[in-house]
């Protein structure tokens, strides 16, 4: 059964709710674990719940209250009941049912979260006792993920915009490589003479790659394919210098429908070339790869080179610079602030893999606030 809430019609839940806005509104100012955990605990205290929780959409960022404990040493997956919330955009209530992996909750309330008509998390409201989700709670807790919403989405934004007055962004968007340049119009100068139809045909792929980077404005939406052919025309100049040394297989969705940031894939092509298949004595294969992935879209570069230091993984995800890797690191921020988590790095036998998930605008659009029960 669906309930559908336009607005709170009660004044207190509204004043509750905005109370509540009140207290935590600092601490969005910059997001972490600890400040979304401090953002429960007032909640929590405020509605008198027994645990309160914020997700994205595949962890817990924050929990606090009874069966904190279940959600440490890394089991931090979202449950079912909070990916069904999320995959169908409407609050879900259980009023005598247990709770994933806490038996002693009876009660829940989860709410999606929304950034840009997405969802990109839950709230979550716990109660040890059955049949403690009243209509008023259910209309503050409404206001009260609409506030949340917000104040994530402008935090993101407030943070992007820090990055880009730092020269964080731009510096990832400097436009061209000058390494990348020079040894492209050195492969072209080899081709002149030996094979001048591909010498014309590296002319017009660089030209074309040069003007898009050159159009570009600053973390611009484009069509996800318009970027996989800006990266066909670097792989085809990468191509011509490695010879047969480097296969590329582009294992793409024909059906993914979406658009991402310019420059967010090609940097993670250019550092599996460079640092995975050209330190390597023999041939290597750089596959990428873009697939549906339940709600989102799962983008993924992967090599056969030898793979990448742990320690750099280590170093990417605590936000420290390793080593010459700047484009690596300054994907990783832009990933983060714009969807909630950063890049996914995995070393593999041989090689590595480095993927990272956005929104799929198949997701469901925002809307008035319903209910699933």
């Amino acid at each position: 059964m669906y309930i559908r809430l336009d607005k709170p019609e009660n004044p207190q839940s509204t004043a509750l709710a905005l109370d509540i806005a009140n207290k935590t509104l600092p601490l969005f100012r910059h997001v972490n674990s600890e400040s979304l955990r401090k953002v429960c605990e007032i909640i929590r205290d405020d509605i008198h719940a027994d645990a309160v929780a914020i997700t994205n959409t595949d962890h817990v960022l924050a929990y606090v209250g009874v069966g904190e404990h279940n959600y440490q040493n890394g089991d931090d997956f979202i449950s079912p009941t909070t990916r069904q919330a999320m995959n169908y955009g409407k609050i879900i209530i259980k009023n005598n049912d247990e709770a994933h992996r806490t038996p002693e909750i009876h009660s829940m309330l989860v709410i999606p979260l929304w950034e840009k008509g997405v969802v990109t998390g839950t709230l979550k409201i716990y109660y040890c006792h059955a049949h403690q989700i009243t209509s008023s709670l259910q209309e503050m807790a409404v206001g009260l993920s609409q506030i949340i919403s917000t104040q994530l989405e402008v935090s993101r934004a407030e943070q992007l915009r820090e990055m880009a007055n730092k020269a964080e962004i731009r510096a990832l968007q400097s436009k061209i490589n000058p390494h990348f340049l020079f040894n492209a119009l050195n492969a072209i100068s080899s081709s002149i003479r030996l094979n001048p139809d591909t010498a014309r045909q590296l002319i017009f792929n660089l030209s074309r790659y040069l003007r898009y980077n050159i159009e570009l404005k600053d973390d611009e939406q484009i069509d996800i394919k318009k970027e996989l052919y800006q990266i066909k025309d670097y792989i085809a100049i990468e191509q011509a210098r490695f010879g047969d040394k480097l296969t590329v297989i582009y294992d793409i969705d024909e059906e993914v429908n979406c658009c991402i940031p310019s420059l967010l894939i090609q940097p993670l092509v250019e550092n599996a070339i460079v640092h995975g298949i050209q330190p390597c004595k023999g041939k290597g294969v750089v596959t990428i790869s873009v697939a549906e992935c339940g709600n989102r879209v799962r983008i993924a570069v992967r090599d056969t080179g030898h793979g990448i230091v742990p320690k750099v993984i280590e170093r990417v995800e605590a936000n420290e610079m390793p080593g010459n890797k700047i484009g690596l690191l300054n994907v990783h921020h832009r990933v983060k602030l714009l969807y909630g988590e950063g890049l996914h790095i995995r070393r593999l036998e041989p090689g590595t893999e480095i993927a990272f998930y956005i929104p799929n605008q198949r997701t469901p659009v925002a809307s008035q606030a319903t209910l699933l029960l």
